[in-house]
């Protein structure tokens, strides 16, 4: 009797612990497997947001880079430069709409889709605009072209470019909710699996919380990891161009690259002159207006292809790639004269600058390490404010 009660009481054990297990068992793939889902979705809102803001910093410098060249088409006197020109005008519209037609499969939410649309109402008038400019221009121009570039394109392209800048705006905030919706619903999906475990058993609830701490770590390890690879990681906040560790990327891709390595490239070290003062009397937010309003006004030198950077506070870097010293010359002449003319107005009272001064080093990514690059670009920049600021100096090892 007592031997069938002992063999009873182990096979209700036996089988008690085989359906605990079972039940353990199942938690934990429940468990894993809307861990695998959420990281998937997590890591699905980053890439998709992303590429879209990347998209859209690459369209607005598609537009930057277009109207630049009808520019330079109308101030140049040489037929042969224009035609070379035209060829770099027409080529970017075919890069513009590379662009575009990724944005489009990429989707839109609706507030996203409202402001494209508003978007592409502007951009197909201007580029009738500019399209009869540059036929106009190369027919021989006539006394309207100043005026129609000046007082007609220019403007709707400040327009299109405030509405590129918001419309970064709303895809960032888009990402912020999506990854806050996501991982709602992955606590609420944790919350049912700890309801279930509850009634279970005492033993599953121990159990269950020692794996939640677990799962919750995971979380957070993969939340750190995620945010690493995002937008945030590789841009500044503020202005929302690259920061000191994206550039840094970018100069580790030209090691990488045995072409790169021995081609000459230019990097610009940029230190605004006197924004203490802006901060002091207007405040950090009149401030970050400003930095906001000089960067763009840097985007309008550079080419395609560098990488403007903020370093900290008021300095900058544009990393120029491909570039050689003297051409790094002419774009920091550029900038000087962009940050000297711009201003913004707060209460009826103009804010501005004395300029910048901007240090520039030439260099082989095979000869150089970041390091020591910036270090050099920031002696001669320094070098630009001992001369009288507002002024460019380029680097010499000598």
């Amino acid at each position: 009797m007592t031997e069938t009660r002992a063999t009873k009481s182990s096979r209700v054990i036996i089988i008690y612990t085989l359906l605990l297990s079972i039940i353990i068992a199942i938690l934990l793939a429940q468990n894993f497997y809307f861990l695998d889902r959420n990281n998937t979705t997590q890591a699905t809102i980053d890439n998709l947001y992303t590429r879209k803001i990347d998209i859209v910093m690459s369209l607005s410098k598609v537009v930057r880079e277009r109207s630049l060249l009808m520019v330079m088409m109308y101030l140049s006197s040489d037929p042969w430069k224009q035609d070379e020109i035209f060829g770099r005008f027409h080529k970017l519209r075919l890069v513009f709409l590379g662009f575009h037609n990724e944005m489009q499969e990429l989707g839109f939410a609706e507030n996203e889709k409202i402001l494209f649309d508003k978007v592409n109402k502007i951009i197909n008038k201007t580029e009738q605009i500019q399209n009869d400019i540059v036929e106009r221009i190369q027919s021989g121009g006539d006394n309207k072209v100043h005026s129609d570039i000046s007082e007609v394109d220019l403007p709707l392209e400040d327009i299109l470019l405030g509405h590129f800048d918001a419309l970064i705006g709303i895809i960032r905030s888009n990402a912020v909710n999506a990854r806050q919706k996501a991982k709602k619903q992955y606590r609420d999906t944790l919350s049912i699996l700890s309801g279930i475990a509850v009634l279970v058993c005492i033993s599953v609830i121990l159990l269950m919380r020692r794996s939640l701490k677990q799962v919750r770590k995971i979380e957070l390890n993969l939340i750190d990891e995620a945010e690493t690879m995002s937008w945030d990681a590789t841009h500044d906040a503020l202005t929302n161009v690259y920061n000191r560790r994206w550039l840094q990327h970018k100069f580790n891709l030209f090691q990488n690259s045995e072409e790169s390595r021995s081609t000459k490239h230019s990097i610009l070290y940029i230190d605004l002159d006197e924004f203490k003062p802006v901060n002091d009397n207007f405040g950090h937010v009149v401030g970050d207006d400003f930095l906001c309003g000089v960067t763009r006004e840097f985007e309008r030198c550079i080419r395609h292809n560098d990488t403007l950077a903020r370093m900290g506070g008021d300095e900058f870097a544009i990393l120029l790639e491909n570039c050689n010293v003297k051409k790094a010359k002419e774009i920091a002449e550029c900038l000087i004269k962009r940050v000297d003319r711009f201003s913004i107005l707060i209460k009826e009272e103009k804010v501005s600058i004395s300029g910048c001064s901007i240090g520039i080093h030439e260099f082989t990514s095979a000869t150089t390490t970041f390091q020591n690059l910036i270090t050099q670009a920031d002696l001669a920049c320094y070098e630009a404010k001992k001369k009288g600021k507002n002024q460019s100096h380029i680097f010499n090892s000598y």
